[in-house]
């Protein structure tokens, strides 16, 4: 344990390897944990098997600490306040079930990053091997390589997530627009600033800071957390308290929170410069599926029914269609949807079977169309978009029938 009270890596990586050893440890000086897509197969994902992204290192508390945890809204309002976690659950509260997606998620399918991507599986792939000896340290040599390439300008942002950084998890808290009431939201208020405990990569000053549209701050499903899935907030997911902003990407849900500052302007917190595509702050994520069953690499018997399913959501408006190919995009059906989950920040799900298979490779293509758009056949263009956020190109899963 660091002297600041911030884990080291070496303790990051194995919580995380104990707590959730389905998930792919991705080769970054920070601990993120990537979910196979085929994991994804529930309506609410376990928390064992939701993704981990962090920005910084991650901050350790003792239960004393965790006890007297407060939380502070002060700014651009009449009266500023502070509570304890037993007065914020005093207040009341709500369960609002919602997609978590790191904005990041789908960036390994970026043309450009298909070299970072064999460059990570080979230095993984090194690091098991050496990590089954005494020689070091799981994930060292990982650490040790993956700096030299990482910026590279030709690739489209660090952490490769393909699609697995995201899952859907039922929240519960007290709606920040409660909490806003009392405080008094002055007229000159138009955003939000989002503090926390956990600390950059160097050590000196926060490891993200971002912030909310005051109108998305008094959405009644926004709110500051304090259990998922009914259980308490884990440490590794920003327990004991975060933000949930529904339909927004994670780095709006600030984990760890211990303040929320208003504002009279945009935030300018740390990070909130660097997600941004064509100079605007990513809000309302795109539209955009899983594909959990077949895995990728199938095979599947010829002259069997093929089913094919997964789960389908936007940040933005409700799921209509998902579309199915089974000939590379040659010819498209129409995926049966679920029911409409309670809310519309939730995932959807979808399935098509189908019934005539021949021997050969297959080609699965899934895409999901909201209310405003579908998702497209190939990567966006990283123009004005240089870290590679929010592709949410079409799903694809390669197999064959036997």
């Amino acid at each position: 344990m660091a002297a600041d009270g911030q884990m080291g890596w070496r303790q990051q990586f194995s919580l995380s390897r104990e707590i959730k050893p389905n998930l792919r440890v991705l080769p970054t000086r920070e601990l993120n944990s990537e979910t196979p897509a085929e994991l994804l197969d529930q309506p609410i994902t376990p928390i064992e098997l939701l993704f981990v992204r962090n920005t910084g290192r991650m901050p350790v508390f003792s239960e004393t600490e965790i006890a007297n945890w407060t939380l502070t809204i002060d700014g651009c309002v009449e009266q500023p306040q502070r509570w304890t976690i037993d007065e914020l659950k005093a207040i009341g509260s709500r369960n609002v079930t919602a997609v978590l997606e790191c904005a990041g998620n789908g960036r390994a399918y970026f043309p450009s990053n298909r070299l970072i991507n064999l460059l990570d599986a080979r230095v993984m792939a090194l690091d098991r091997l050496v990590s089954r000896t005494p020689l070091a340290k799981p994930y060292q040599f990982a650490r040790g390589f993956r700096p030299r390439w990482k910026k590279w300008p030709w690739f489209a942002g660090t952490v490769m997530w393909s699609d697995g950084a995201v899952g859907c998890i039922e929240w519960t808290g007290v709606p920040l627009a409660t909490l806003l009431q009392r405080c008094g939201v002055k007229p000159g208020a138009v955003y939000t600033g989002h503090h926390s405990a956990d600390l950059s990569l160097g050590g000196s000053g926060p490891a993200l800071s971002r912030g909310l549209p005051i109108a998305k701050a008094l959405h009644p499903d926004t709110l500051v957390a304090w259990a998922m899935n009914g259980e308490d907030i884990p440490l590794i997911h920003g327990g004991p308290l975060r933000l949930v902003a529904p339909g927004y990407p994670g780095s709006a849900w600030q984990k760890w929170l211990d303040r929320i500052e208003i504002r009279d302007r945009v935030h300018d917190g740390r990070l909130m410069e660097e997600y941004r595509i064509d100079g605007e702050v990513i809000e309302e994520m795109p539209v955009n599926c899983v594909i959990t069953r077949p895995a990728n690499d199938f095979e599947a018997p010829a002259g069997q029914p093929l089913g094919i399913g997964g789960y389908a959501w936007s940040g933005r408006s409700p799921v209509q269609r998902v579309s199915v190919s089974v000939d590379g995009g040659a010819s498209w059906r129409g995926a049966r949807l679920g029911e409409q989950p309670v809310g519309c920040f939730a995932w959807r799900r979808f399935d098509i079977e189908f019934a005539e298979t021949v021997p050969g490779a297959v080609e699965i293509i899934v895409r999901a169309r909201d209310g405003d758009s579908e998702q497209p056949l190939h990567s966006r263009s990283r123009q004005g978009n240089p870290i590679g956020y929010c592709n949410n190109v079409a799903r694809r899963v390669r197999g064959r029938i036997v």
